[in-house]
């Protein structure tokens, strides 16, 4: 994981294969900064929030909730409404209009928090018909513009996160579980909605209007994670997985561009200097960042 505090401090984390470990990682010298244990059956999903006021908060999800760390310290903050709600498989990190930083979880519902002080953010979001398997907060012009969530049965339901009231009609392209939901703003302005199903194949619809841009991608690799990011201007999409190779796709198109770097997982930060830094994972543990 890579994110970037209100001060400029750059945070680069990784956890352990099974997910019940973090590590924080000093960039320059690759020294270990800190290491804390988490919830012995959690699983892959994490996310950090970089509130306005400095610092950063860690949020791992697990099969009792969802547990919350200073992301600079590895300190564990107290998050009783985000503990007590069953399973949780997935969180991520957003910005509701006028600043507010929040997480939001996917379980049996959505469900939204304060990324600050943990208190829950509403009534959990319904509507789906099995359980939500990823979800994320997908960035607007003035904020986070909406909760975008996948299930078990491949359908995708969008809510306003502020009000929590549906948007849009449910987006069902795959048929199999969603494993993973991200985002990307277009140089066009407007925004990408992406997802990978159990299938390995590759989705993508406009978020607003959840209609479908190109054909469906097939990654060819078991446990895939996509990362997206504008690079010089283009749309570009960077998958990876099992075989250990990472590989960067015109996010518009579809077309494959090429195989930069090897690495098992892969993430990419925007950082507020326009800069960008992409960052790998082995299968051994080991990390590599790029700019």
């Amino acid at each position: 994981m890579l994110a970037e505090t209100a001060d400029g401090q750059l945070v680069v984390l990784s956890s352990s294969h099974g997910g019940d470990r973090c590590y924080r990682w000093d960039p320059e010298t690759g020294r270990e900064m800190w290491s804390a244990e988490l919830y012995a059956d959690g699983g892959p999903g994490k996310a950090v929030a970089c509130p306005p006021g400095g610092g950063a908060v860690l949020a791992s999800a697990n099969e009792e909730g969802v547990e919350r760390l200073d992301a600079l310290t590895g300190e564990e903050l107290s998050s009783p409404y985000m503990e007590e709600v069953s399973t949780v498989w997935d969180v991520d990190a957003g910005v509701l209009p006028g600043g507010r930083h929040f997480f939001v979880g996917a379980g049996s519902d959505v469900f939204r928090w304060d990324a600050v002080s943990g208190d829950p953010l509403g009534a959990p979001l319904t509507g789906h018909r099995g359980l939500v398997m990823a979800v994320t907060a997908v960035p607007g012009r003035n904020g986070t513009a909406l909760i975008a969530a996948g299930d078990e049965n491949g359908v995708i339901l969008r809510w306003d996160p502020k009000t929590g009231d549906r948007t849009g009609d449910p987006i069902a392209g795959s048929r199999a579980r969603i494993m993973q939901i991200t985002s990307l703003v277009l140089p066009t302005g407007s925004t990408l909605l992406i997802a990978t199903d159990f299938d390995s194949t590759l989705w993508r619809w406009d978020a607003s209007t959840g209609e479908s841009v190109g054909e469906p991608m097939s990654l060819g690799s078991e446990y895939r994670i996509v990362a997206s990011a504008v690079v010089d201007g283009g749309a570009r999409l960077f998958t990876s997985g099992t075989d250990n190779m990472v590989r960067e796709w015109d996010a518009a198109t579809g077309e494959l561009i090429g195989i930069p770097w090897a690495g098992r997982a892969v993430e990419v930060l925007a950082r507020a200097d326009g800069s960008m830094l992409f960052a790998t994972g082995s299968s051994e543990g080991d990390i590599s960042l790029y700019k």
